[in-house]
C-alpha cells in the first residue's frame, strides 16, 4: 500500500436539503446547534474534518472504532441537539466507508444520498474491520444498514451509469438492467431493496434533486433547468417538483434561491 495514499475510514454526514437552507432565524439556529454538536463529537472521537458546509460533512478517522462510535453517537444525540425544530429539517444520515480516500469518499456520499433513508449506513468492510478491532463484538442495531460488498458494487455501477444518462429525456429505465447485465426483475429487486424505490421513481427523484441544485444556484430559468434535468414538459416538471418538495419551482426560487 502506498504511504502517500493510505486506506482511511471516512464518514460522510448529510443533514438536510436545499429546500430549507434559508429558513431565516430558525435555520440559522438549527445549523449553529447542529454544527456545534457535530464538531464536539468529531473532536471527542479524534476525527479530522476534511470539508463541511451547511448540510454536509466529510470526516476521516484513524480507527474504525472511533468512526463507528462517532456515527452512533451522532444519531443518538441528534434529536436532542435540535428538539424544537421541524423534523423535515432535522434529517441526519451518516455513512462510513473504508479504502483509498477518493473512492471511499464517493461511496460514503452515495450511501448517504441513495441508500434507503433513516439508516446509519456502513460498508461490509467497515463492519469486518470493527469486529476485528473489537474481538468479534459488533453493535447490532435496527437503525444500522450494513452495505454488503455486492450491494456496494451494485451501487457504484448504478451511480456511475446514472451520472451519464440522468439528464437524457429519452432514456428508458429498462436500459438500466441491460447496462448492468441484470434481468429486469433482478434489477428491480436490487434497486428496491437498496433505495426503497422503483426504477422510474428513483430516476425521477434523482433528476429533481439535481434540478433543485440548479435552481438554488440559478443555473438557468425554470424551463431551461427542466430541460437540463431530463424533463420534456415544463408542466410535468413543475408537478413532480411540487409533489416531491411541496412547493412549486417558481415559489422555490422566490423563497430560497
Amino acid at each position: 500500500m502506498s504511504s502517500s495514499n493510505p486506506s482511511v475510514y471516512i464518514m460522510v454526514i448529510e443533514t438536510s436539503d436545499f429546500l430549507h437552507r434559508l429558513e431565516a432565524n430558525q435555520f440559522n439556529l438549527f445549523t449553529q446547534k447542529l454544527h456545534n454538536g457535530i464538531s464536539n463529537l468529531v473532536e471527542k472521537f479524534q476525527g479530522t474534518v476534511l470539508k463541511h458546509n451547511d448540510n454536509t460533512y466529510e470526516v476521516t478517522f484513524d480507527t474504525v472504532t472511533n468512526a463507528v462510535l462517532c456515527g452512533l453517537k451522532l444519531k443518538a444525540n441528534f434529536k436532542y441537539i435540535t428538539p424544537k425544530f421541524d423534523k423535515s429539517i432535522r434529517d441526519l444520515k451518516p455513512g462510513i466507508a473504508e479504502g483509498k480516500l477518493a473512492k471511499s469518499k464517493l461511496l460514503a456520499t452515495r450511501m448517504c444520498e441513495i441508500v434507503v433513508k433513516d439508516k446509519f449506513v456502513i460498508s461490509e468492510a467497515v463492519k469486518k474491520a470493527y469486529e476485528k478491532e473489537n474481538r468479534n463484538n459488533f453493535i447490532n442495531r435496527d437503525d444500522i444498514k450494513i452495505l454488503k460488498t455486492s450491494e456496494a458494487q451494485f451501487l457504484t455501477n448504478l451511480m456511475d451509469y446514472v451520472e451519464t444518462i440522468w439528464n437524457d429525456a429519452s432514456f428508458n429505465v429498462n436500459n438500466f438492467s441491460k447496462h448492468l447485465s441484470l434481468s429486469t426483475s433482478q434489477f428491480y429487486r436490487k434497486l428496491k431493496k437498496l433505495t426503497g424505490k422503483s426504477p422510474t421513481i428513483f430516476l425521477r427523484d434523482f433528476r429533481l434533486k439535481r434540478a433543485m441544485l440548479m435552481l438554488h444556484y440559478r443555473q438557468g430559468n425554470i424551463t431551461e433547468i427542466a430541460n437540463k434535468s431530463g424533463f420534456n414538459s415544463l408542466a410535468y416538471f413543475s408537478k413532480c417538483f411540487k409533489d416531491s418538495f411541496k412547493i412549486l419551482p417558481s415559489k422555490y426560487i422566490q423563497q430560497h434561491a
